[in-house]
């Protein structure tokens, strides 16, 4: 199976099963990221953000060997957004389905910073 033909299918599954719902709303916060269980298989409804979104995909990519990395970035609107990003794809809670990164720089979104492969390896700024 083609990576895109994974990524799409990790993609619609997340987004299937999400509702997203600002952290503010949620635990009062204006951050709280959630890493997903052990148990997450992408079958589960769930509440969270951007970044909820993103850890979710990433949590399933990861199983299916695929190495991501979480973008930093701001949207059209300028306010702060969070994706997953693999082989040039991004994963976005905003999108219906997986898009170049290339298509969201066309649609106004500026990528800030970017982390490392694995849990724990820095962020690097993103000169655009």
């Amino acid at each position: 199976m083609e990576t895109i033909d994974i990524l799409d299918s990790i993609h619609e599954q997340v987004f299937t099963h999400f509702k997203y719902k600002t952290d503010k709303r949620q635990y009062g916060l204006n951050e709280h990221w959630v890493m997903p269980d052990a148990s997450f298989d992408g079958t589960q409804d769930f509440v969270g953000d951007c970044e909820d979104f993103a850890l979710a995909c990433r949590k399933l990519c990861r199983e299916e060997g695929l190495e991501t990395r979480l973008v930093y970035c701001k949207d059209e609107t300028g306010e702060g957004h969070a994706v997953l990003e693999c082989e040039g794809w991004i994963l976005d809670n905003r999108q219906r389905k997986v898009v170049s990164n290339d298509r969201l720089t066309e649609k106004g979104y500026e990528f800030i910073g970017i982390s490392g492969y694995n849990s724990g390896d820095p962020w690097h700024y993103i000169d655009n």
